[in-house]
């Protein structure tokens, strides 16, 4: 040996004739930390003759030191940790010196009372900083001693393991921040998948754990009920994943998770046992340490990304769940929106339908009953009269009919991709004009209205997409006219003056009174949708439909589009 190692005089073992600069070659060739503990601690117990020995790291946050390796010990060994004056290791870290103990039992709460006259020796291991690190903690059967050779020996061992331990703790570092990159570009393109907000989180719980390697995470997210606001914990992954079937509710006034949804801060706990806001979950679980942090958007708080775990959390692990929280509370806001603008355009086809059934079928049926009633009465006095209105009827039944099967068809799917639909009274107004559309409409409507009359001198012909929808417009007024105001004599006119399209249909009827109509609720009997759907067909072409009417003095209704708002 060198003369910067000590010679091991005494011990007649088979490791001790291996090379220690061999064994240090070895240890330093392992980047793995958790690989090179175990190597670590069983070359230790090599050099000494341990029968079986630990070695743990020191945890700042909470001043225990947690056994990470073990050699021919209890795996039950594994992950304890120990305070200031637990057991040897406890010992050696309230002391900060080396121990040497003929009997573990001397030691107050050793965590392995069948070894109670096992000879230890206690060891710390210091960075080259000089900072604690971890701790050796190795024992021996009788008639085993160990003595101040063994300690040199131990004292210059832990010296170089340390450089080793901290090369593969910061290898260990970076390759989780590697990791940590790994899981946020992973996160950003589950957010663009378009999925609902529970099946975001619960896609995002899984990536986290499988990335990471968290043991337990759940994303619980935010509602609110007449009662009180609550998380909702569903989509568990790592051990919660594999016990909890079902979904649960808690309080945002309870928990970790609860205190970091309500200040909008993270909440790191690295010791649950000490902090009273800790709320098991209904299948127990070791749980160690817990990380809970808000997702939020400006003001708005939609959930918590919670994890669970043994190993406490530090500023890499904080930082890195921030990003994702980030990310995840966009996502969820755009899912919310989203779903908003489904169920928006939802009600505008529903709103579209409405019009379009009252607009077509509806006022074809309408007529149809009323000539129907009078069919009889008109065949009792004139055979020729009777068989004309019974042609009418069959010619409204026609147009019904084509109006339904238009609908009809907008309904299914189109597969190539282009609405061919045309609305049956609408294809007129292609072909011949908005004028005689109109004519026509008026016609098969009611021929028995004595007078209908339209002025379209002052009128010029629009785009044909406009003068569908003032069709649509005039179809309704006119439909109202014939079947509810009584009037035997009905005026269309259409002009175009300075940029404005102005049309009127006016009837000589019973009117009503504008104002008590106002007042009766929508969506009633009494209400209809006539004019509400003309208002509506006005407004979006950016211009208004007003009504002016009084009790036996008719009615007109007047439409105002400005040409200029019609302009691509």
């Amino acid at each position: 040996m060198s003369s910067g190692i000590p010679r091991f005089e005494g011990l007649d073992m088979p490791a001790m004739s291996e090379p220690f600069n061999t064994i240090l070659e070895e240890i330093a060739s392992e980047l793995e930390l958790r690989p090179l503990l175990t190597s670590i601690i069983t070359r230790a117990c090599g050099l000494l003759g341990a029968g079986g020995g630990t070695i743990g790291l020191y945890v700042p946050r909470r001043h225990t030191v947690q056994v990470e390796a073990i050699h021919q010990l209890p795996l039950s060994e594994l992950g304890l940790e120990f305070e200031p004056g637990e057991g040897l290791i406890g010992k050696v870290l309230a002391t900060g010196r080396p121990i040497i103990a003929d009997h573990y039992g001397e030691m107050s709460r050793i965590s392995l009372p069948e070894l109670r006259d096992y000879a230890v020796i206690g060891v710390p291991i210091h960075g080259p900083g000089g900072g604690l690190l971890g701790v050796f903690g190795l024992g021996a059967p009788p008639p085993r001693k160990f003595g101040a050779s063994d300690l040199e020996t131990l004292r210059v061992f832990a010296r170089h393991a340390a450089i080793a331990i901290q090369n593969a703790m910061r290898y260990e570092r970076e390759k989780r921040r590697t990791e940590r990159m790994t899981l946020i570009a992973h996160i950003a393109r589950v957010i663009t998948t378009g999925l609902e907000a529970n099946e975001l989180v619960a896609t995002a719980a899984q990536v986290i754990h499988e990335h990471l390697g968290y043991p337990n995470v759940v994303i619980p997210l935010l509602y609110r009920d007449e009662d009180q606001e609550y998380l909702l914990f569903d989509g568990h992954a790592g051990n919660y994943g594999d016990v909890m079937d079902l979904c649960h509710r808690m309080p945002v006034t309870r928990g970790i998770t609860g205190a970091a949804v309500l200040t909008r801060s993270p909440q790191i706990v690295n010791d649950v046992r000490k902090d009273p806001r800790y709320v098991p979950p209904p299948i127990p679980i070791n749980v160690r340490t817990e990380l809970a942090m808000p997702i939020v958007l400006g003001e708005e708080v939609f959930g918590c990304i919670n994890i669970e775990g043994l190993e406490p959390f530090d500023e890499d692990d904080v930082a890195s769940i921030q990003i994702i929280a980030d990310h995840l509370a966009v996502a969820v806001k755009n899912a919310s929106l989203s779903r908003e603008a489904r169920q928006a355009a939802v009600m505008r086809e529903r709103q579209r339908l409405a019009r379009d059934l009252h607009d077509a079928v509806s006022q074809a049926l309408s007529s149809i009953s009323l000539m129907s009633q009078s069919i009889v009465p008109a065949w009792r006095r004139d055979p020729a009269e009777g068989e004309r209105r019974a042609r009418r009827i069959e010619e409204l039944a026609r147009l019904a009919f084509a109006e339904m099967r238009a609908l009809l068809r907008e309904l299914r799917p189109d597969p190539s991709g282009l609405n061919m639909v045309e609305n049956a009274g609408v294809g007129d107004v292609r072909r011949m004009g908005l004028a005689a559309a109109l004519q026509r409409f008026a016609f098969i409507l009611a021929p028995q209205t004595p007078s209908i009359r339209l002025d379209f001198a002052a009128y010029r012909s629009q785009s044909p997409s406009l003068e569908e929808r003032l069709y649509l417009i005039c179809r309704e007024a006119l439909s109202n006219a014939i079947r509810h105001s009584g009037a035997d004599r009905l005026d269309v006119s259409a002009a175009v003056n300075d940029d404005v399209l102005m049309l009127s249909i006016q009837d000589n009827g019973r009117g009503f009174d504008v104002a008590a109509r106002a007042e009766v609720p929508r969506d009633t009997p009494e209400q209809g949708i006539g004019l509400q759907t003309m208002s509506e067909r006005a407004a979006a072409l950016g211009g208004v439909c007003e009504v002016q009417s009084q009790p036996g003095r008719g009615t007109n209704v007047c439409i105002r589009i400005p040409l200029l708002a019609m302009t691509p």
